[in-house]
């Protein structure tokens, strides 16, 4: 039997016994809920040793789960440690937890995949467990020579890929001597198309030195499945033309699992009924008492804990303990101190917690001040995590919340800031802010309280800037300060497209940019230069300001019958290769800024479509009058890979390999565009503001995709001789 590993990733049950109180349980169970204790085991074959990019982070961060009922998809998790560490509650019900981990590659040495699937109910006041067995979703194969044929060949490598004639993705792998000398392992993805795997022996015979080849097919292949395909003579006479002397026989053989290694999450540590993210903050010798939550899916082998809070604490000779390692009489003199702790260890899921507790004795006997408690936490699988409480005794009425660098509620223009009472005789609080360096402060009242907690949105603040701000209420002003800084407003480079130059090495194509090395936008030209045409120019005549515009002229390139239809076109980005008559570019450029709309200055002259692909999604037909379109998204930092370069949008345009931009697709955070349906008014360009709209309001945009095109179906080749002039992009903030 061959040796395989089963890794264990534990994702889930920390607190979730039916048996747990309030001292390990952080919340109680929601009315008619159950509770899911959730694990998956991912069955590998090939020992762990320092295989790149498969450690236990690596694959604990590339495992998706997802539970599911009837109506779809209800909870999706990217990675373990995205698993909520109190568990999943669930209504009553029948699920379907699936598990997906690794990565599905199309060939490789080293990228494995693996998929599980479990159903399971939930009823009210359970705590149900559920293992979802990941089993490996590739087909392995092994390569071996035999002697004779050693003898026989020299320079062997043996070509495993898919049947590329089904229409599969490209896959292949090459065995060469050193490989199978390290009796290394190909993995494969197989799809619906073809369950077929294709080789090639290629080799140089020894008696005369001429080249061999032989292929050969592995039909019908099945996954979690190796096959060994062992290259064999079959001891009849050596035939230089057909091969016949050469075997391949097939060894199939299910992949079994023997060993087992854990890939858990990390621990995790959370305040309990209280964010931890916020400061424990309240007047001198009046704060609660506040308790922490450490879990593991694993013994918890060391909780270091370090303050400068601790320094006042008598004979404890530091500002720092370790849990486990203290003494007793260290762990007494905390104690009296008002610091205490619980360990408890599940031995039928092999997770563990502490309640560590900050009783009021201890916060309560810390002077006005701002303190930092610093957590540092590992487990027996050597995973460590660290956090921080933050403890702020104060005899202030307010106080201002600690405000996030990254909050989307922060803008160029604006932001919202929260603050806290802290005293009952605090009456008309606000917050007062003021630019960093200047000493006067503007004072905003209150627009909402929620219990102790008040919120001010600020407006008309100036673009990346820094500001100060505090909490204030009658009779008192903070001198808790804390900072926060506005968005930048950037435009967009060479935006009124001024900056052109030509690249010699590329039959002069004209680039808008400074060099060919240094440029931000980029067009078509560089296909229709292989016949010895630009279709996208400068133009000095017809402009908005500056000393020209850029002109977008669709046509026909080519020599009589010979060419294509070429749709005049810019774009952010980089035209990355012609492959025929079709090209692959590659859209968009780093940005995190959230403009509200675009504004250009457009000259429009359609024509009527003289060439139409039948494909066209839009039905253009030839004798149509032809429609231009500019169009702007934000999207995320998703990004795909060609030629060493990677881009948030590919595109390409050959029929059989098409890819397109899409404006629903899930990286697109927000999409704005403008059609042109006729020919603009007048004799000059005229504005055109196009409002972007948001689609995704939790997140920042990584990068910006603008196109505009003469053509709308230019990606399907169909148009007309259309005509747009562009000049003075510009990015409309709030």
């Amino acid at each position: 039997m061959k040796k395989y590993i089963n890794y264990c990733a534990s994702l889930l049950a920390i607190a979730a016994l039916s048996a747990c109180s309030d001292t390990f349980r952080p919340d109680e169970e929601g009315d008619g809920e159950g509770r899911l204790m959730l694990k998956a085991t991912v069955n590998s074959d090939v020992v762990v040793k320092t295989r790149a990019g498969q450690t236990n982070d690596e694959l604990a961060k590339k495992t998706l789960i997802w539970i599911s009922n009837a109506k779809g998809a209800i909870h999706k998790y990217n990675g373990i440690d995205e698993v909520p560490a109190g568990g999943i509650d669930l209504l009553s019900g029948h699920y379907v937890a699936e598990a997906w981990a690794g990565d599905s590659v199309s060939a490789s040495w080293d990228d494995r995949y693996f998929k599980g699937r479990e159903e399971f109910d939930i009823t009210k006041g359970s705590a149900t467990q559920v293992n979802i067995n990941c089993k490996i979703a590739n087909t392995l194969v092994s390569v071996e020579y035999s002697d004779k044929v050693k003898e026989l060949l020299t320079d062997m490598t043996l070509e495993v890929g898919h049947d590329k004639s089904t229409g599969t993705r490209d896959g292949v792998l090459e065995f060469t001597q050193e490989k199978v000398d390290q009796q290394a392992k190909g993995y494969f993805m197989t799809n619906s198309r073809s369950k077929d795997l294709v080789y090639t022996l290629r080799g140089t015979l020894a008696s005369n030195g001429s080249a061999f080849e032989y292929k050969g097919t592995i039909a019908d292949v099945a996954r979690a499945t190796e096959y060994h395909l062992i290259v064999k003579h079959n001891d009849q006479a050596e035939d230089p033309v057909g091969g016949a002397w050469i075997t391949i026989e097939v060894d199939e053989t299910e992949i079994d699992v023997e060993d087992t290694i854990e890939i858990t999450s990390a621990p995790v540590i959370s305040g309990i009924s209280f964010d931890l993210t916020q400061p424990v903050s309240g007047l001198v010798g009046e704060l609660p008492r506040r308790s922490l939550w450490i879990a593991a899916a694993a013994d918890i082998t060391s909780v270091l804990v370090e303050s400068e809070a601790f320094a006042n604490i008598t004979d404890l000779g530091g500002n720092d303990f370790e849990l486990f390692g203290m003494s007793d009489r260290v762990k007494t003199i905390l104690e009296n101190a008002g610091i205490n702790y619980t360990y408890e260890k599940h031995a039928d899921t092999g997770f563990s917690e502490i309640k560590l507790n900050f009783e009021k004795k201890f916060l309560n006997s810390l002077p006005e001040g701002d303190y930092v408690i610093r957590l540092a936490v590992t487990d027996a699988n050597g995973r460590t995590v660290n956090a921080t409480m933050r403890v702020i005794p104060t005899n202030a009425k307010v106080m201002v919340q600690d405000i996030d660098p990254e909050a989307m509620t922060t803008t160029s223009r604006s932001a919202v800031v929260s603050g806290n009472i802290l005293r009952d005789d605090a009456t008309n609080v606000g917050i007062m802010y003021r630019a960093k360096g200047i000493q006067q402060w503007t004072k905003v009242p209150a627009e909402t309280t929620e219990g102790t907690t008040f919120t001010v949105t600020l407006t008309d603040l100036s673009p990346a800037t820094t500001y100060e701000v505090a909490a204030y209420c009658d009779d008192f002003e903070s001198t808790a300060i804390q900072e926060l800084t506005t968005e930048g407003e950037p435009q967009l480079p060479n935006s009124s497209f001024e900056d052109w130059c030509t690249n010699p090495n590329e039959k002069n194509v004209l680039i808008p940019g400074v060099s060919p090395d240094d440029f931000y936008w980029d067009s078509g030209n560089h296909g229709s230069i292989t016949m010895s045409k630009n279709i996208t120019l400068q133009d000095t005549e017809l402009k908005h300001s500056g000393n020209s515009s850029i002109k977008l002229c669709s046509q026909f390139v080519g020599v009589g019958f010979i060419g294509k239809f070429a749709a005049g076109n810019v774009f952010i980005g980089k035209y990355l290769k012609t492959d025929g008559t079709d090209g692959v570019l590659g859209w968009g450029r780093p940005f995190s800024s959230r403009p509200k709309a675009l504004r250009v200055w457009v000259k429009y002259t359609p024509s009527s479509v003289t060439d139409a692909d039948s494909s066209n999604p839009d039905g253009v037909k030839k004798g149509d009058m032809d429609k231009g379109i500019i169009y702007i998204a934000l999207v995320d930092g998703t990004k795909t890979a060609y030629n060493n370069e990677a881009w948030p949008v590919v595109v390409k345009t050959k029929k059989s390999e098409r890819s397109l931009f899409d404006k629903d697709g899930s990286q697109v955070i927000a999409y704005g565009e403008h059609v042109f349906t006729e020919a603009t008014a007048g004799d000059g360009l005229i504005e055109v503001v196009i409002p972007i709209d948001y689609k995704r309001t939790d997140v920042r945009p990584s990068n910006i995709v603008m196109v505009a095109s003469a053509s709308k179906m230019g990606d399907y080749f169909t148009g007309g001789p259309s005509v747009m002039y562009l000049d003075d992009v510009e990015l409309i903030y709030e």
